[in-house]
């Protein structure tokens, strides 16, 4: 096959494509060359093969035709799954030729695909080079009359019909079809045979409307499309599973009793050895459990196994956590404001830890940032820290800022106020200097633009995408960064540049500052480190040192943990535990400029950094700007870790636990078989508003953690006698809820026991609060 890796799209797959027939009659043109051909598999629901035009076969890469074996062999089980390739593997091409052959065999007639909005002409694209435009119909624009005829047009005529998230919220009953008389349709009177979620992980709460409005469309089928199934906790693997094939992981208790706590427990730094060894254990039968419905792949796995040529390997990518110091003023402000009456309160039991870690973010990365408001609450406790023209500089900012939000023009505060800015300049002048091509992701437009007015003040060319550039834009500004001569940098907002987007011109890229969901940064990264890019990448990952941000990025660390325990083979390296990164409102007793998380890993992947002589002087260059340190983000979990051994008073029962409640059948059909609640949730509001948990000295736990731990193990043997548990009359219901007890009761009571080592030190239960913070759609 002779692919094109330069071209802008996943692949380079549609410069190969131009002469796939796009006619209006149906299998023009497939019949010149012989199907792909595969049989019914098992006990296959269809006794039809399916068929797979050649020259569309011919399109697609080995892992690619894997995929289509994969999906086949759900089809015939009449169960669906999670396709999780890493980004840039063609999960959309993969799925579209799929659906074709499911069409030219006769398979199905009607298939509904959810996608954010900026993906349909990307769907278009790809179904059309497969030979399916004829089948597309658009469910997607603003007039509700066009809409609703797509929609009569796919229930009369069958089709592919393309609409967004939000649409299907507010029109699933219409999407439906309760009204269309849809007996002469195959699989058990289901009107849609496929319903496919493209980042699937919007679902990823499914308590949301948007997730229960999706569960009352009755189809055959269920695909779930997503790089990143995991983001923030194991409960968003077990949402996606429960939507695709809710058999697999049981109801959200006994995915909860089953399998997350003892992972949790098992996964934290600090864990005992028998912790450790039924955490091992209970992933290892997780993701057996659910790798015939799971498919995930990676770049580097993929072009091992294709045998690519020298020219066309991956290229190298190495990314660096650049520790950085906050600078004087930075540093005043962040801890008057940990010493702030906001603080207090918001960490009283009806106060917001969210407002307040929001300011500290700002401080991390700008003062100016701030609000009005928050900075004349920081002025009222600075009083006796502050010299005058330290004072001067804060009052002078309380004023401006009022305004900010509205007028730009009003930013007029040196580099130098701001650590990350001053080091983004002084990292510029030396990429520019060298040619390269470079990519700044910011989480806000309003740092954007305080860099866009040192990068104009540099005299540097730049293009920008952010939240306010309209879709049509996009594939212009796009163009001319990839194609054009000029523009060496490229700024963008990590919620609309982190997707969709091919940047390979680009070999250096600056994430500046740190999401609380891991993916969101590792998007951003693979918009230039994906297939298609020559050059090897280094990406930088700013954080300022023992701030809020070493926290996060402990916390993206655990997540990922998470993710690779649930989905991969190895043992993997335990880094942090759960007290370390809980404790957010606390100064540290080491100061701003050393970061004790560069330390460790220095320690645990020091011995394993190789650099050629370029990367060694680069990074001789980087702690001259006056940093921390540089940590090598690229070696986590580089190394399998070891368990250690366990003693004989905690050996293991050999027998594996099981799961009684797994039913061993699959769904067909009905939409009663997705719906876990029933259509009491359908209407619910989208969003619903956050408590954090936080501990409360009134709920203080007689037992000790480790008698509560104890406790939690014997019932836990208890349950996984599965002869023992099948003549109980409740199957085991009772100690299953007891366990669910006792872990919140655990948690408690570890929260307490670290209040009283800490000497009060406020404790916030980041679990669900980092999800929450991922939402907020940040002012400024």
């Amino acid at each position: 096959m002779n692919h094109d890796y330069s071209s802008d799209d996943v692949l380079g797959q549609e410069k190969e494509n131009h002469g796939v027939v796009e006619n209006d009659a149906e299998d023009v043109g497939w019949e010149k060359t012989e199907d792909f051909k595969m049989e019914p598999t098992g006990t296959a629901a269809t006794s039809k093969p399916y068929k797979l035009p050649g020259r569309i076969f011919k399109m697609l890469y080995p892992h690619q035709r894997e995929g289509l074996r994969w999906l086949w062999v759900l089809h015939c089980k009449g169960t669906g799954g999670i396709l999780g390739d890493d980004m840039g593997l063609g999960k959309t091409m993969q799925v579209s030729a799929f659906l074709a052959g499911l069409f030219h065999s006769r398979l199905i007639k009607r298939v509904l695909i959810v996608a954010p909005k900026t993906l349909l002409a990307h769907w278009t694209k790809e179904l059309s080079v497969v030979g399916l435009k004829h089948k597309i119909r658009d469910y997607s624009g603003p007039s509700t009359n066009i809409r609703n005829h797509e929609l009569r047009y796919a229930f009369k005529e069958g089709g592919v019909l393309l609409t967004t998230y939000d649409i299907v919220r507010n029109n699933y009953k219409l999407i439906r079809g309760n009204s269309y008389n849809n007996d002469d349709d195959d699989e058990e009177g289901t009107l849609w045979n496929y319903v496919i979620l493209d980042e699937g992980h919007l679902i990823k709460n499914n308590k949301t409307q948007r997730a229960q409005s999706l569960f009352e469309i009755p189809c055959a089928h269920r695909i779930v499309i997503s790089g990143t199934p995991i983001q923030n906790n194991l409960k968003e693997m077990w949402a996606l599973f429960n939507f695709c094939c809710p058999d697999v992981l049981g109801d959200k208790q006994q995915f909860k009793t089953r399998f997350e706590m003892a992972i949790l427990r098992g996964n934290d730094k600090n864990a005992t050895t028998r912790e450790k060894h039924i955490g091992s254990n209970v992933a290892k039968e997780l993701r057996e459990r659910i790798k015939p419905y799971f498919l995930r792949r990676m770049k580097s796995e993929v072009f091992l196994d294709s045998g690519a040529s020298e020219e066309k390997t991956l290229a190298k990518k190495n990314e660096l956590i650049v520790w950085l110091k906050l600078t004087a003023c930075q540093r005043k402000l962040y801890e008057a404001f940990l010493k702030s009456e906001l603080v207090h309160l918001a960490v009283q039991p009806k106060g917001s830890p969210l407002a307040a870690i929001t300011i500290l973010k700002k401080i991390c990365d700008h003062p100016l940032l701030l609000t009005k408001k928050a900075a004349e609450g920081v002025l009222e406790g600075m009083d006796e820290m502050l010299n005058d023209q330290d004072i001067g500089m804060v009052e002078k900012m309380a004023m401006n800022l009022a305004d900010m939000a509205h007028d730009d023009d009003a930013l007029e505060v040196g580099q130098d106020v701001s650590c990350k800015l001053s080091f983004i300049m002084s990292l510029l002048r030396n990429l520019v200097k060298e040619g390269h091509h470079v990519l700044i992701f910011s989480q806000t437009r309003k740092m954007l633009n305080l860099i866009q007015e040192a990068i104009l003040l540099e005299g540097y060319k730049f293009l920008r995408i952010d939240g306010t550039t309209k879709v049509s834009d996009r594939e212009r500004i796009v163009k001319d960064f990839q194609e054009g001569p000029g523009a060496p940098i490229f700024l963008l907002t990590t919620q609309v540049g982190g997707l969709g987007l091919t940047l390979t011109k680009a070999a250096r890229v600056i994430v500046v500052d740190p999401a609380w969901n891991p993916s969101t940064d590792n998007q951003s990264v693979d918009r230039a480190y994906r297939i298609g890019q020559t050059k090897d990448v280094i990406v930088y990952r700013l954080m300022t040192s023992a701030t809020i941000e070493e926290k996060i990025y402990k916390l993206q660390v655990f997540k990922g943990a998470l993710f690779r325990t649930a989905t991969e083979q190895k043992e993997q390296t335990r880094y942090f535990s759960k007290s370390e990164i809980q404790e957010l409102f606390s100064l540290p007793q080491q100061g701003f400029d050393v970061s004790l998380t560069q330390k460790q890993l220095q320690e645990e992947h020091g011995q394993q950094v190789v650099m050629d002589e370029s990367l060694r002087q680069h990074i001789q260059f980087l702690e001259q700007q006056g940093i921390a340190g540089v940590s090598h983000h690229s070696l986590l979990f580089s190394k399998t870790a070891t368990l250690p051994t366990l003693s004989e008073s905690d050996a293991l029962d050999s027998k594996p636990r099981g799961m009684p409640m797994m039913p061993q059948h699959y769904y067909k059909g009905s939409s009663s078989d997705y719906v876990a609640s029933g259509a009491a949730f359908a209407l619910k509001p989208k969003d619903e508003k956050f408590t954090a948990p936080r501990y409360s000295p009134s709920n203080r736990s007689a037992e000790s953690p480790e008698e509560i731990k104890a406790r939690i193990d014997r019932l836990s043997q208890t349950l996984s006698n599965a002869a023992l548990v099948s003549k109980l009359p409740d199957g085991g219901e009772k100690i299953r809820r007891q366990i669910s007890e006792l872990d919140e009761k655990l948690t408690s009571a570890e929260k307490e026991k670290r209040e009283r080592e800490k000497g009060g030190t406020e404790v916030i239960c980041l679990d669900d609060l980092s999800a929450d913070m991922e939402s907020i759609v940040l002012s400024v």
